[in-house]
């Protein structure tokens, strides 16, 4: 009897899985143009969107414009392009996979965690998100005046914050992504409808104590909202005057850290949960149309 050889597929190492999705979103991003052309778009992108506060405060609040209003926008804004450009972009990212590319169902195929192959593929959007951020904090420094000494910058904070933001965004992502799979219709507008709302209640561009009282203990159950105002503690020091609902600084990191946690336990859920019901129902092939 003729003996059948049997292979068994090997199934890739973690670290594998993560480096061939961080390759596969790099060239995604940027096989659209030149490397000039999109070095000069990653820094024009953010940098719109800053003035365009900045220049709206001005107008607002003409001769009373002062170094510590600017640096509450700027660094807000600056720390805002990791929200657009992970926890949007992960959902969208499933979405063109699905509907444009029509390769979501062969990704799912291999022998790899899906859900680490979307924790690969945030990473070079970090990347860009921390070009963006370093490059709006420069201009404001430079050319507005904003009051961020990089001498006396609070490093190790604004590295542990930044450790637990990208924590909590990428758990979003993650649900938001595991959203997309279920929804019928409006799954290509929710994040960006998502990353909006948050503008306005994490207190990139205000303080939340201007928001109305539920709304603001809505806010403190965000673990964005921690991280932006740690941000903005580590970048201006004693010039962040703008008022916050706790006043020491390490009870504001506990908060980060409580929040992310719950973030990233119902983030993971709310994937598993939803790629459940999407394999169930045939959902990872379906083109929504919208």
């Amino acid at each position: 009897m003729q003996a059948i050889e049997v292979t068994r597929t090997k199934i890739p190492s973690p670290w594998q899985t993560l480096r061939a999705s961080i390759w596969l979103e790099w060239q995604s991003r940027g096989n659209w143009t030149n490397p000039v052309v999109y070095t000069l778009f990653l820094t024009l992108r953010p940098l719109t969107a800053a003035l365009v506060l900045v220049f709206m405060y001005r107008a607002i609040s003409g001769p009373n414009a002062h170094g510590a209003a600017l640096g509450f926008l700027v660094a807000g804004s600056a720390a805002w392009s990791f929200v657009e450009q992970v926890m949007a972009g992960l959902p969208q990212s499933v979405m063109a996979d699905r509907e444009e590319y029509a390769m979501l169902k062969y990704v799912y195929i291999t022998p790899q965690r899906f859900i680490l192959f979307l924790v690969g593929r945030s990473v070079p959007r970090m990347g860009t998100a921390a070009f963006s951020f370093i490059v709006t904090l420069a201009f404001g420094i430079l050319l507005l005046g904003v009051p961020i000494n990089p001498l006396q910058v609070n490093y190790p904070m604004l590295l542990g914050s930044l450790v637990f933001g990208l924590i909590a965004i990428v758990a979003l992502g993650l649900a938001f992504a595991g959203l997309t799979l279920v929804l019928k219709r409006g799954a290509w507008q929710m994040p960006d409808a998502v990353v909006g709302a948050l503008y306005l209640v994490a207190g990139a561009i205000f303080p939340i104590t201007k928001l109305p009282g539920w709304l603001e203990s809505f806010a403190l159950f965000v673990p964005l909202t921690h991280w932006l105002e740690l941000t903005r503690r580590a970048l201006l020091g004693n010039a962040q005057t703008f008022s916050y609902p706790i006043a020491d600084t390490r009870q504001v990191f506990l908060w980060l850290v409580i929040t992310t946690i719950g973030t990233l336990i119902i983030g993971v859920l709310t994937f598993r949960i939803c790629e459940h019901f999407a394999r169930e129902r045939g959902q990872l092939d379906r083109t929504t149309g919208s």
